[in-house]
Formats: structure tokens, sequence, C-alpha cells
């Protein structure tokens, strides 16, 4: 039996998401898994945006599913 997604991701995270090929990023909240035995956390406290990202916002490779946010590379 498969989880509810509130248990199988119960941590809550905060992202800036495109919601449409506008190029236009909005707040976001989203749940993740848990942080496991063999991760690892880290606290960015800035970050960037490459050109790949802005392709990937504006669905210029159209591939993207809504809403989406940038994976952060090189973060």
């Amino acid at each position: 039996m498969a989880k509810a997604p509130e248990h199988e991701h119960p941590k809550k995270a905060f992202g800036w998401a495109a919601r449409d090929s506008s190029g236009l990023l909005s707040p976001f909240k989203f749940s993740r898994r848990e942080t496991g035995e063999k991760d690892v956390t880290f606290k960015v406290l800035y970050c960037g945006i490459c050109h790949s990202d802005l392709s990937l916002v504006k669905n210029e490779w159209e591939s993207n599913q809504w809403a989406s946010i940038s994976n952060g590379s090189r973060a």
C-alpha cells in the first residue's frame, strides 16, 4: 500500500517556482522527504539563477511541468 503524500514527504520546504512560461517566479511551499542517513544538509544563504534555469522557467525546451523549481545545480 502506498504511503499518503504527507507521510512520504513530511518535511516542509520553500522555494521560488515558475507556474507557467511567463518567466515570473513566485513563492512556493512544498514537501520533501526527510533527510536520510547518507544525505548532507546545508543552509543556502545566497543563490543565483543561470541561463539554463531561465530556459527551463520559460519552457524554451518544451519539457517543463508546472510548478517548476530550479534545481540549483551550482548551490
